[in-house]
């Protein structure tokens, strides 16, 4: 029963969150619906290519010949060709190719009109084309309608299927692309090369590439409809020309019925040569000279000849920046067919139950969480989770959206902040705020992440008690106006208070001059017996460093005594219903209360237990100061005064220490006259006089045999 109000909060803190979550999501869908999410997951992929950019991975099986600058500015210099280029250049570059033993070639070029160079340079090429027997040309297919083109169903029959004939059913490919409709793109019209080059190819392809919607080449249409024809695209013709002979049912499509392209890398992944350098080798060739490149370079490769220049405007933009050459993208999209390398994408259902999961974990975690780095740590992880998911997606071949999750769960983790913000901060700064002055910022943080401690009742600790009055108090008081002594007290506490609360004490209560306190409750402090033999010594240099200004400014001298003892206590809230205290009780605090009185006895301004002791014994150099009986208990105690920490008490304090403890222990064995001696030698050290003091009369009237040396205090 005690514990059902915080479960019961608990669960109102996880529904309210789960709320929130189921609110984000439906935001998150609803803009998912209207693409709202579409750019920037388009981004968002070409950042993952670009991480897990493997060139390496490209088919070293897939040249490219360019028209670059290089070659452009080489034959206008040297032969005062501008371009375009009479074609019969490139049949000699279909020789050398052929010689070398080279797959399939394509030139994506659209060699649409005859020849500026008359008739015969456009036979030439053809004769050289028909020569090689592996030549691919492009057409282009456009969904617009266009009059003057030309029926072109005759000329292109080659290059593709009769409707009817068509070997791989469309239902085939609407499922394995998620096209419901199975439909292929139809065009309405045909560009295409000049006839007598359309019939010297080998085969044809459609070389018409469709941006998304930031103008980035992300997929690629596969299959066209013309006329009664079902055509292919470019990389599937050439695919099929390689001897690879594709089956298109079998390669992933995307919602839109497209293949995504699989980038392995930025420009110039696939080994490119200068046009040039190959119709310079063809040429030495002819002239019987030694090539600058080998035909045999070429053997079983499939080449793409195209251009790179910036002025013949076939530069896209892809995932890897905006200047692509259109013939690599080809070369792409070809080895992704030729190797298998797909990216597939995922379901929708897939996105969407990311996005729910985020959002409810982030609504309820942060509606449960309270501490600032926890949740940091939840903000940071929900994003950080749906990009590490997507990225090894990505790794695997498969397009996990990462926008939608992504936003679903920062939203849910900004609203669920800002409405336990609205809700519970306001009582939390009250709370924090009324009470600071009078608990420990320990227990205000444990009161407000469990509000159930405000009730009755304690717990058993171990703890380490701290019990410091001031010396001669009473004098003190008699000697100043009220007003003066409430300053002095004030100044007073406050340097004291400041140092306990600064090692993370609890400060119990004042008792007019008194201060009591403890550690390792309510938050647990393995250290909690060095924190608070830590703040004895370090209140006694504070009050020496400040016992000046008081003497100036009140006329008396302030000192303290301070007694610390380790043990179990009760700790909790105690008192009654309507008001109560969080306190600690039981024999540990009773024998702390009682060393800060025995420090009177012995004129040391620090007394600390044996189990104290024990627990600070590496770090604090304590010296025995003697075995007492307490009114009220008959175990005896031994009782230690610490000097300081050990890596900072200078030598011949710690020498003084060393001898005290040898003539204590002579004492002790009841060699008094040898015992007096020594603690005599101690001049100006207050315990050994009063040992100085006790040897003189155990001397002169020894002790009976069974003496312990247990010396009984008779006061509290």
């Amino acid at each position: 029963m005690p514990d059902e109000k915080p479960r019961s909060q608990a669960r109102k803190k996880a529904l309210r969150g789960a709320a929130v979550g189921l609110a984000v999501f439906a935001l998150t869908y609803l803009l998912g619906i209207l693409h709202v999410f579409r750019p920037l997951e388009w981004k968002s992929w070409d950042a993952r290519l670009q991480l897990l950019a493997d060139p390496g991975r490209a088919s070293a099986d897939i040249v490219l010949l360019a028209v670059d600058q290089y070659s452009l500015d080489v034959f206008e210099k040297e032969q005062g060709l501008g371009w375009p280029w009479p074609r019969q250049i490139y049949a000699g570059v279909l020789d050398f190719l052929k010689a070398g033993g080279a797959k399939a070639v394509f030139f994506d070029l659209m060699l649409t009109e005859d020849s500026t160079y008359g008739i015969d340079d456009d036979r030439i090429l053809a004769e050289a084309m028909t020569r090689s027997g592996n030549v691919l040309l492009p057409f282009f297919l456009s969904g617009e309608e266009d009059a003057a083109a030309p029926i072109a169903e005759k000329i292109l029959e080659r290059s593709g299927w009769p409707r009817g004939t068509f070997p791989y059913p469309d239902s085939t490919l609407g499922i394995s692309g998620g096209r419901k409709e199975g439909s292929i793109p139809p065009a309405r019209s045909v560009t295409l090369p000049v006839d007598e080059l359309a019939a010297a190819a080998v085969r044809m392809g459609n070389v018409q590439l469709a941006p998304d919607g930031d103008s980035v080449y992300r997929r690629l249409s596969l299959l066209f409809e013309y006329g009664g024809l079902v055509l292919p695209a470019l990389p599937l013709a050439l695919a099929d020309v390689a001897g690879f002979g594709p089956d298109p049912s079998k390669i992933p499509l995307d919602r839109s019925g497209k293949m995504i392209l699989r980038y392995f890398g930025p420009r110039g992944t696939y080994k490119t040569y200068p046009i040039g350098t190959i119709i310079n080798s063809q040429a030495q060739i002819e002239e019987g000279l030694e090539p600058q490149i080998q035909p045999g370079e070429f053997a079983d490769k499939t080449v793409l000849v195209g251009t790179t220049a910036a002025g013949l405007y076939d530069i896209r933009s892809t995932p890897f920046g905006g200047v692509y050459p259109g013939m690599e993208i080809l070369a792409t999209a070809l080895d992704n067919i030729v190797h298998r390398s797909f990216i597939r994408e995922a379901p929708a259902s897939v996105t969407w139950i990311a996005a729910l999961l985020l959002a409810l974990v982030a609504g309820v975690g942060t509606s449960m969480l309270k501490k600032i780095r926890h949740l940091t740590a939840l903000g940071l992880a929900l994003p950080a989770a749906a990009a590490a998911g997507s990225l090894l997606a990505a790794r695997s071949g498969v397009w996990v959206e990462f926008v939608a999750p992504a936003f679903a769960a920062v939203t849910a983790f900004i609203a669920a902040s800002l409405l336990s913000y609205g809700i519970e901060g306001r009582q939390r700064r009250f709370i924090k705020s009324a009470f600071r002055y009078y608990l420990s910022p320990q227990v205000i943080d444990r009161v407000l992440d469990n509000p159930s401690l405000l009730r009755l009742g304690g717990e058993r600790r171990e703890i380490t008690a701290f019990f410091s009055d001031v010396a001669g108090f009473t004098s003190i008081s008699e000697g100043l106006s009220p007003e003066a002594l409430v300053g002095l007290l004030n100044a007073y506490l406050s340097e004291m208070t400041d140092i306990i609360l600064d090692l993370g004490g609890t400060l119990d209560k004042y008792e007019g001059d008194a201060i009591i306190a403890f550690w390792n409750a309510p938050v647990d402090q393995p250290d909690h017996a060095l924190r608070a033999c830590r703040a004895a010594l370090r209140c006694q240099k504070r009050l020496a460093e400040r016992r000046e200004d008081f003497r100036n400014q009140y006329g008396h001298e302030v000192r303290m005594r301070v007694g610390v003892n380790s043990g179990p206590a009760v700790v909790g809230n105690m008192g009654s219903e309507r008001r109560f205290d969080y306190t600690a009780m039981g024999d540990t605090m009773n024998l702390a209360s009682r060393l800060e009185g025995a420090g009177k006895l012995y004129g040391v301004s620090i007394l600390v237990g044996e189990e104290t002791e024990r627990r600070v014994h590496a770090e604090i150099l304590a010296r025995e100061v003697d075995v007492i009986r307490v009114v009220g208990k008959n175990q005896p105690v031994r009782i230690f005064e610490p000097i300081g920490e050990k890596d900072s008490v200078p030598a011949e304090e710690t020498e003084k220490a060393v001898r005290f403890g040898r003539a204590l222990e002579t004492y002790r064995a009841r060699r008094f006259a040898e015992a007096e001696t020594a603690f005599a030698s101690l001049a100006g050290d207050p315990v050994a006089a009063l040992y100085a003091a006790r040897s003189r009369q155990a001397a002169a009237s020894p002790p009976p045999a069974d003496w312990d040396g247990v010396h009984a205090l008779d006061r509290k």
